[in-house]
């Protein structure tokens, strides 16, 4: 029996549980939950956002079992192609940062859970150039990754995996401040995206290696359909191992995971970014069972300078895809991590 099998066999018996999952869970010693949408305001204008919840703890045993709870958010402009960060990282210690059944929160930044398909998420940091608060309501239709939510993320190391769900199309309205400008957001559809792994912390999780790197991209097409494809790579010189979930209309679910069934390639030059100098592939070809995405950036300078909070430089931002055979487009956001040199401390 080889190993991966061995480990889907330990993890058979889990099972998600809402509303209860959406919050951190202690046990685990890396997790992230976090936001992303295109939204439209009142005004006309069009807005991308990120807002990420980071919870890392740290053991040497029972005695001491530290956790930091960093938070990345941005709001990208999309109408005049701008785009502004800000990030914390707080410790739990005297309320400034932690998490409970209802909530996660760190300094100026929190996640409410309301119900099962209902969220509030608020974002108000100290800079000012950038803040909101969001309303966010689901259908109901949480889209879990791999067997029963244990996403593999190497076949080739079936030790690096996760516990995975996303919930797309989440309804959102709320307002948001972008440079002085308040906004009233009328609509808009946003995706939550969280994962938990690593069931013992005394050693560098082994997601957050610095070595490790993927290109990760969430879509949602205007036929119903939901995506994510996930190209790892365990280290600079591994060869990328490409994944990818798909819903369709119907609510049908479709896992790939053998080798080549998806192809997922960067196209045309990388766009290198004036401030930290590092190139990234923004634009994509992604070829799936029975149809083909075209990736583009809506602007290039969407890029997450993380070096006081995670220390990890990656680029994420709004993106917009066309299928050329079905004649179809879809929205959606893109992670690149991996791209910058590799740090001496572990990385996101």
């Amino acid at each position: 029996m080889n190993r991966i099998k061995v480990l889907l066999l330990s993890l058979c018996f889990f099972h998600f549980s809402f509303p209860k999952d959406h919050s951190f869970h202690p046990d685990f010693g890396l997790e992230w939950c976090y936001f992303v949408g295109h939204i439209q305001a009142e005004s006309g204008n069009r807005y991308g956002y990120e807002l990420s919840f980071f919870r890392l703890k740290f053991s040497d045993g029972e005695d001491w079992n530290p956790e930091v709870f960093p938070v990345h958010f941005a709001i990208s402009d999309l109408s005049k192609k701008r785009h502004q960060t800000a990030q914390t990282i707080k410790r739990n210690l005297g309320g400034m940062a932690g998490y409970e059944d209802n909530r996660i929160f760190s300094g100026e930044f929190e996640m409410q859970i309301l119900s099962k398909d209902r969220f509030r998420i608020q974002a108000n940091p100290k800079s000012k150039e950038i803040a909101l608060s969001l309303e966010l309501e689901g259908n109901g239709k949480i889209l879990s990754h791999g067997k029963d939510g244990v996403s593999i993320k190497s076949k080739r190391n079936p030790n690096i995996f996760s516990y995975y769900y996303s919930y797309p199309r989440l309804k959102t309205k709320g307002r948001l401040s972008f440079l002085g400008k308040e906004e009233i957001i009328v609509s808009g559809d946003s995706w939550m995206d969280h994962e938990w792994s690593e069931k013992t912390s005394k050693q560098v999780p082994t997601l957050a290696k610095g070595q490790s790197g993927w290109d990760w991209i969430c879509l949602m097409d205007d036929k119903g359909g939901d995506y994510v494809f996930f190209r790892f790579r365990e280290s600079p010189t591994a060869s990328p191992e490409i994944f990818g979930t798909y819903r369709d209309p119907k609510g049908n679910v479709t896992y790939w995971s053998e080798p080549k069934t998806i192809q997922m390639e960067p196209i045309g030059h990388p766009w290198k970014s004036k401030e930290t100098k590092i190139a990234y592939p923004l634009q994509w070809r992604i070829k799936y069972p029975g149809g083909e995405w075209n990736v583009v950036p809506i602007f290039n300078e969407q890029e997450f300078d993380g070096s006081v909070s995670t220390q990890t430089i990656y680029w994420e931002g709004a993106v917009e895809a066309k299928d050329p055979n079905q004649k179809k487009s879809a929205k959606g956001y893109l992670e690149l991590k991996g791209y910058q040199k590799s740090k001496a401390w572990w990385e996101f």
